[in-house]
């Protein structure tokens, strides 16, 4: 049954079983703090991924091209404890030296661009919230214009970014150069808007040893990318929207230059090997005959 509900799944399907059963072996092994709701929602996540394909109608199709949604939210919200369970080495020093080394101009004026000014700080902020949407909008448009097949390259490509990202924060674990919140409308500045968006984040974001790679530079020139050739006319928007968020990553003291730097080589570093990779996942499961 489980042989056969595998050999039904596509590539990016099978990437995600895959990825979920290393999170749960993961879990059960290095029982970190709230492991059992942890092993339990990668376990629901897991079976509904092997079982989806079984739901028929147009419905069913839908959940199954749009539940990775809801598995990278659910999964990134869970990684901390299993992240600070697996590795107690924290990357924060090393990072600040590198920026400090090679990019200390750079990162300094990437800071202080234009006087920070509140309207067009709040305007940043924005552009950082917005990251999820990117990725997401470019997904659809695929899903709507590219048949299942263009899809599913994209659907792929955009996991194994989001995947990829999320391997780095236990091999590299980094906080960042984050602004406490008692001093952050001090430091950063912007007007109400602003210090919504920290508001939420600081709410929000469960998970914060995630600053190396940058998953915003990954998952943002990524899509971008993958919609310059299917979709030409949106594309400078896209590529508009995508470096915004790179911009905002270090404007707003979320990530070190380093960081951007490892998500760019990311992003390339995932196109390179999605093909191979997607073929092999394509081959690679198969229902006993």
């Amino acid at each position: 049954m489980i042989a056969g509900a595998i050999a039904a799944l596509r590539p990016s399907e099978r990437l995600t079983g895959l990825v979920l059963t290393g999170l749960l072996a993961l879990t059960v092994l290095a029982r970190p703090q709230g492991g059992g709701l942890r092993a339990l929602t990668f376990a629901g996540l897991l079976l509904a991924v092997l079982l989806l394909d079984r739901v028929k109608g147009k419905r069913g199709a839908v959940l199954r091209d749009f539940l990775p949604i809801l598995v990278v939210l659910l999964v990134f919200l869970l990684l901390q404890p299993l992240v600070v369970a697996v590795n107690s080495h924290r990357w924060d020093t090393a990072l600040a030296a590198a920026d400090g080394r090679w990019f200390g101009p750079l990162a300094e004026a990437w800071r202080g661009a234009f006087g920070r000014p509140s309207a067009f700080t709040d305007l940043v902020y924005l552009a950082y919230a917005s990251f999820y949407f990117l990725p997401i909008t470019v997904a659809m448009l695929a899903w709507f214009r590219l048949g299942p097949e263009g899809f599913e390259r994209v659907a792929f490509r955009i996991l194994l970014g989001f995947y990829l990202s999320f391997l780095g924060y236990f091999l590299w674990p980094a906080e960042g150069p984050r602004v406490p919140e008692a001093v952050a409308a001090a430091q950063l500045g912007g007007g109400a808007i602003s210090q919504a968006v920290r508001a939420f984040l600081h709410g929000a974001e469960a998970t914060t040893l995630d600053a190396f790679p940058s998953g915003h530079t990954v998952l943002s020139v990524l899509p971008a990318i993958l919609a310059t050739r299917p979709f030409p006319r949106l594309a400078p928007l896209l590529w508009a929207w995508a470096l915004a968020i790179v911009f905002a990553t270090v404007y707003i003291g979320v990530h070190y230059v380093a960081d951007v730097a490892a998500g760019l080589l990311l992003a390339g570093l995932t196109l390179a090997v999605a093909p191979p990779f997607s073929r092999w996942l394509g081959r690679g499961f198969s229902a006993p005959g």
